[in-house]
């Protein structure tokens, strides 16, 4: 593996060039960006599990009163029919 250049401690770096950040300055800023991002997703995603279970269980209740409501019909016409 190579290893980066050396600067010579006693040489100046010529005008107009600078020595390279040693880190990013915004690095800070994007990180804190990111994970703020994942926080965000990460309570999205429960709101739609939470939203999705009560959907599940109205449609569960409102297939399980139709089911009542067609089976008290078939027993009227049953009772109807046979004169129960």
């Amino acid at each position: 593996m190579g290893e980066p250049a050396r600067i010579p401690t006693g040489v100046e770096q010529p005008p107009g060039r600078e020595a390279p950040p040693l880190h990013d300055p915004r690095a800070l800023e994007r990180a804190y960006r990111y994970h703020r991002a994942r926080r965000a997703v990460r309570l999205e995603r429960r709101r739609e599990r939470r939203s999705a279970r009560f959907r599940f269980w109205i449609v569960l209740a409102c297939l399980l009163l139709a089911v009542l409501v067609i089976a008290v019909a078939i027993l009227q016409q049953i009772q109807n029919i046979f004169g129960v």
